[in-house]
């Protein structure tokens, strides 16, 4: 009898063992599938002269990342860089093995060139600040640039009560979204009688060359207000009213939130800014390609809310989350 109980007892040992063995086996099995199921790689690739609106599309897709179990890859680049690099990092994301690519494309070469390969690597494109569809490019987030256009020009007839001569400082490259925002801008200022509308000035990225620009603008022209179409523009109008001494005189309407641009709207060198949430832009940028690659459907175009700051509203809690959406 107590050799047959310790038979038994060894039998239930052997039992209880392989059970050990055969679930410590799944459970190393188990281990095994999770770390080789590697979290999504989403890369944001800057815009090139991209500023502190990148750095804040960069914060927003980091929070992103954070929120939805991703990771992120952001690519910059040096201000001497332009179209060509942005298309040759673009591509070696996509060749690197990006589950997703965000970008805010320098043209329409880039963008086709990436949405192509990235098609054929199953990779889904997210265009920022851009709403130029291609074959390969899922979804689009971006401000309404003509609404925007409209929202400046609003401001500037404000600014001069009805009456004036406005002069254009625009991009010396095409540019389709600067194009919408000055065809905003033109319509909202031809609804006054009073306002002139002229051809000012063309620059590029460079703020001394947008200074040149002012300059010779502004010998030759006689203009009670100025709309400047991007930032580096703006700041090169504001250093040549410095340097003549007549802030607060030529009415300066732009778009941007740069701190350099914040400071000269505190001391009156420029009027009016047209922004936009950058941080949301991140953001909601890598929350699409997350819903993408979850198999999820998505809208096609996701628009930004544009807002008209100055001097006096900047201060206000609902402006200063537009502003600065990522200080607690």
């Amino acid at each position: 009898m107590n050799r047959r109980l310790a038979i038994a007892r060894i039998s239930l040992l052997g039992t209880a063992l392989l059970l050990a063995a055969v679930l410590l086996a799944s459970c190393r099995a188990a281990g095994l599938g999770e770390a080789e199921k590697a979290p999504m790689r989403i890369v944001l690739i800057a815009p090139v002269h991209a500023g502190e609106q990148g750095d804040a599309m960069r914060l927003g897709a980091e929070a992103a990342v954070k929120e939805f179990g991703a990771e992120l890859d952001y690519i910059a680049f040096e201000p001497h860089e332009d179209e060509k690099e942005q298309l040759a990092a673009a591509l070696a994301a996509v060749e690197g093995g990006a589950s997703a690519v965000l970008i805010d494309p320098a043209g329409d070469e880039v963008l086709g060139a990436l949405a192509h390969e990235a098609s054929a690597q199953g990779a889904p494109v997210v265009t920022l600040n851009d709403e130029r569809g291609a074959k390969g490019v899922q979804t689009s987030i971006t401000a309404d640039y003509e609404e925007a256009g409209r929202q400046a020009g609003e401001a500037m007839a404000e600014l001069l009560g009805g009456s004036g001569t406005v002069a254009v400082m625009r991009p010396d490259r095409p540019d389709p979204d600067m194009e919408r925002r000055e065809v905003g801008a033109r319509a909202a200022l031809a609804e006054y009688a009073g306002i002139t509308v002229t051809d000012g000035a063309a620059c590029g990225n460079s703020r001394d060359a947008c200074w040149q620009a002012a300059k010779q603008m502004l010998d030759h022209l006689k203009a009670d207000g100025a709309l400047a179409l991007e930032a580096s523009a703006s700041l090169g109008l504001a250093d040549e009213v410095k340097r003549r001494g007549e802030q607060g005189k030529l009415k300066i309407v732009t778009f941007g939130s740069e701190m350099e641009q914040l400071e000269l709207l505190q001391e009156g060198s420029l009027h009016k800014l047209v922004v936009q949430n950058g941080f949301s832009t991140g953001y909601l940028g890598v929350k699409q390609a997350v819903s993408l690659l979850s198999g999820e459907r998505v809208d096609k175009l996701i628009r930004l809310e544009t807002r008209v700051i100055d001097a006096d509203n900047m201060f206000w809690m609902n402006n200063q989350k537009m502003l600065f959406p990522f200080v607690q």
